[in-house]
């Protein structure tokens, strides 16, 4: 159809003064012609008050309207903050390490040395490992021990042979005084709590019955302590065995009761 048209058209001439008329509603319609808005605006006190309270949030905040370096800037500083924060605690972890293990270092140099001077006070002879240096030092202990009681025994038997002197000495006055009579007391304490107090409660009952001594034999052990002893009295040897028997029961009561 549309060949036909333009074919038609073609061949058609206008005569004189002729006019061709349409119909207008053949005719297109013809499109409105918008106007263009421009990007740039006057602002008025209208359109800022407008753009104001659009900007406002929903707290009545105006948001951030900060430029991108600020915020930027803001960003880096809690950042660099926050790993510093991170850095002093790995810093404040290292020196705690660091001085743990200096104390240590110290310590064991402290007990290097003491195991040096330990070892210079043991026999010769003795192996520089530490296990032989604590074994040696104890079976020294021990032995020191052991030497340290036989020296109390020794002293005890000097201050009885002392005092013995003592009783011979005032034995001549004893003759102006009265004849007394000699008897062996024998004494015997089982597991007793200390044999020394035991025979230093004995010398010391003796003493105020006025005994005069003139030979001991003891026996000092854990299991048993007992004694013979020669004395001069003037009260009978039963009774003076009997007082001296109850004497060192009561010095081993008070003992006991003491630990």
């Amino acid at each position: 159809m549309d060949d036909y048209f333009f074919h038609y058209w073609d061949n058609f001439q206008f005569q004189g003064n002729d006019v061709l008329w349409f119909d207008d509603d053949l005719l297109p319609k013809q499109a409105a012609v918008s106007q263009r808005r421009s990007d740039f605006i006057s602002y008025s006190k209208e359109t800022l008050q407008g753009i104001q309270s659009k900007r406002v949030g929903n707290r009545g905040r105006r948001p951030n309207d900060q430029n991108v370096h600020k915020r930027m800037m803001e960003m880096l500083k809690k950042r660099w903050e926050s790993e510093k924060a991170v850095a002093e605690l790995a810093e404040a972890e290292r020196e705690r390490n660091h001085k743990h293990m200096i104390n240590e270092r110290m310590r064991r140099v402290k007990q290097r040395q003491g195991y040096v001077e330990l070892h210079k006070l043991l026999p010769h002879g003795t192996k520089s490992d530490k296990n032989s240096i604590v074994q040696t030092a104890a079976e020294t202990i021990e032995q020191l021990q052991r030497g340290e009681e036989q020296l109390k025994r020794r002293k005890l038997e000097l201050e009885m042979m002392m005092a013995m002197a003592d009783e011979a000495n005032l034995q001549e006055q004893s003759k102006k005084q009265g004849k007394m009579e000699e008897a062996k007391i024998r004494l015997r304490v089982v597991y007793p709590s200390s044999g020394i107090d035991s025979l230093l409660g004995v010398m010391k009952s003796l003493k105020h019955m006025d005994v005069k001594t003139k030979s001991l034999q003891s026996s000092i052990s854990s299991q048993e302590f007992s004694a013979v002893l020669q004395v001069q009295a003037k009260k009978s040897a039963a009774v003076v065995e009997k007082e001296v028997q109850k004497a060192l029961y009561e010095v081993e009561r008070k003992f006991r009761c003491a630990t």
